[in-house]
């Protein structure tokens, strides 16, 4: 099943980005709005480096509105999920990082070990890690060429837009190279 990507937003605030011999900016966007036309559902992501929601209390992390509620995952704070219903109970769980620098990378070594140790795939495997990134990748490809793309994931290509497709892959610097 192909999946249909739509994203556009701006540099506003930031301004064009800077790539020269003394300073480098990202050129990502600072607002950002992407579409993703799934089989039997429409997902909207929001980015945005100003204007503040008070109904959003946190100032880090993600939220996530469904038809059952709105789930917040946060950094620090952990994870909640208000129930739409306001007789069902909050649920919340605390964030398990690590001091002082507030990661968690201590555990995740730890179950990679352990799934190596034990024959089964980490909590934080490879593939998972791929297939997170793919969405907010495509995201901004479209952004970048200013027009819907279509995504087969199976193929993992781009429908029909050779530009596009182009995009999804970089010349490495030399003396490597792409990998066929």
């Amino acid at each position: 099943m192909d999946r249909r990507i739509y994203s556009t937003g701006g540099r506003q605030i930031k301004g064009a980005p800077v790539l020269n011999d003394k300073e480098q900016t990202t050129d990502a966007p600072d607002h950002q709005i992407a579409v993703y036309e799934f089989e039997s559902f429409t997902c909207t992501w929001e980015h945005r480096q100003f204007a503040d929601n008070t109904a959003e209390k946190h100032q880090i992390g993600a939220y996530f509105y469904g038809t059952k509620g709105t789930l917040h995952i946060g950094w620090r704070d952990g994870w909640t999920f208000h129930p739409a219903n306001a007789k069902e109970k909050v649920l919340h769980e605390d964030s398990q990082l690590q001091e002082p620098d507030g990661h968690n990378i201590k555990l995740l070594w730890a179950d990679f070990l352990e799934a190596i140790d034990g024959g089964r795939a980490p909590v934080a495997g490879i593939e998972r890690a791929h297939r997170s990134s793919v969405l907010p990748l495509l995201g901004m490809l479209s952004w970048r060429v200013g027009r819907s793309i279509t995504w087969d994931g199976a193929k993992e290509q781009i429908v029909g837009d050779p530009d596009a497709n182009a995009m999804l892959k970089r010349a490495y610097r030399g003396p490597w190279v792409y990998p066929t």
